[in-house]
């Protein structure tokens, strides 16, 4: 994962691969159709990891709005906590289709219920847009953490109450769901 995060998915040679693995080349060729084939598990295991460890911490959590909320902030945590996971999204989170799941399924019902609930409603297009927005929004918030310019906790509160207020829900209730204590993201 760093190294895709540092060069991307074009300037990793097998070379490099074993050396960061602590192999020879020749077992790199051996287990290792691709590049591209180890760059979609990859992704796919951050996926099929980090889906579920979100769904446990947010289990606890019933109301919608609070719950994307959450959801919002605990990626945005993640990411500091974890650099190079941090890196990593930032570089491909929107672009590859298998992490775009983490972007996809509760998280948008949560905003589709969530404004249904105060009276707005979503069509399909606008949910697409929204989850742009949504998604736009966290990786902002992560690089401007990474790169030291805000801590995670100011960049995620600052993020979730724009994206909230953008949404259409109140500046008061925007900032009081962008605050307070986060629950522990399994292992």
């Amino acid at each position: 994962m760093q190294l895709f995060a540092e060069r991307g998915l074009t300037q990793i040679s097998v070379t490099d691969l074993a050396q960061a693995a602590g192999v020879a080349r020749g077992t790199v060729y051996n287990n290792l159709g691709d590049l591209t084939g180890l760059f979609d598990l990859v992704v796919t295991n951050l996926a099929t990891e980090l889906n579920p460890r979100l769904t446990v911490a947010l289990a606890e959590c019933h109301e919608p709005v609070r719950r994307l909320a959450t959801w919002m902030r605990l990626l945005i945590r993640q990411a500091h906590e974890e650099p190079r996971l941090g890196r990593f999204v930032c570089r491909f989170g929107m672009s590859s289709t298998t992490l775009r799941v983490v972007w996809d399924g509760r998280p948008l019902d949560d905003l589709a219920t969530g404004l249904s609930q105060r009276g707005h409603s979503l069509g399909p297009a606008q949910i697409a847009s929204a989850a742009n927005f949504i998604s736009g929004a966290i990786l902002g918030a992560i690089f401007t953490s990474l790169d030291g310019h805000r801590t995670w906790g100011d960049a995620a509160a600052e993020t979730v109450e724009w994206v909230l207020v953008g949404l259409g829900v109140s500046r008061e209730e925007a900032r009081n769901l962008a605050a307070g204590d986060l629950p522990p993201l399994p292992e």
